[in-house]
């Protein structure tokens, strides 16, 4: 009967260290799937933020392109302040036709440029999130195996 008590004890008590590795390693992974997800918030919101900056640059693009064709179609003297303060234009003679239309191309030119990087950034973006997912299912995965290979491991009776 004592035999059968101490055998039951010693079950009891490596049942007790499985759970605790359990527990210490759920909560491994819980951190690890908080620091990915930290890592994606941040990269997700740079993202934003660069975005948001460019499409801000397209839209005075597109202003400036519009004023630009005005000009061109009704003849009127160029605006004085058509780009924005951030962006230094090189002097160029509005006056005049050939002018105008250099202009306008620089700035199609320039918006299209802009186009594309916001596009580019939009994949950058798209593909940085397929990879922490990706990341974060590999841990998760890996996880699951190790607590899964630990459970079928030979028991041993502590004495």
């Amino acid at each position: 009967m004592t035999q059968e008590v101490t055998r039951w004890l010693a079950e009891v008590r490596t049942l007790q260290h499985q759970l605790a590795a359990s527990r210490q390693e759920r909560d491994q992974a819980y951190s690890s799937a908080a620091n990915w997800r930290q890592l994606y918030d941040a990269e997700a919101q740079q993202r934003r933020a660069d975005v948001t900056q460019m499409e801000i640059t397209i839209t005075t693009l597109r202003t400036e392109v519009a004023a630009l064709r005005g000009q061109l179609q009704g003849g009127t003297p160029p605006i004085a302040d058509v780009g924005s303060a951030t962006t230094p234009k090189p002097a160029t003679d509005l006056t005049t036709v050939e002018g105008l239309r250099r202009e306008l191309t620089e700035a199609l030119r320039q918006c299209d440029r802009l186009q594309q990087k916001l596009e580019a950034e939009r994949a950058d973006h798209a593909q940085t999130r397929q990879t922490l997912t990706t990341a974060l299912g590999e841990t998760i995965d890996a996880f699951k195996q190790d607590k899964s290979s630990s459970s079928l491991a030979p028991r041993s009776p502590e004495n």
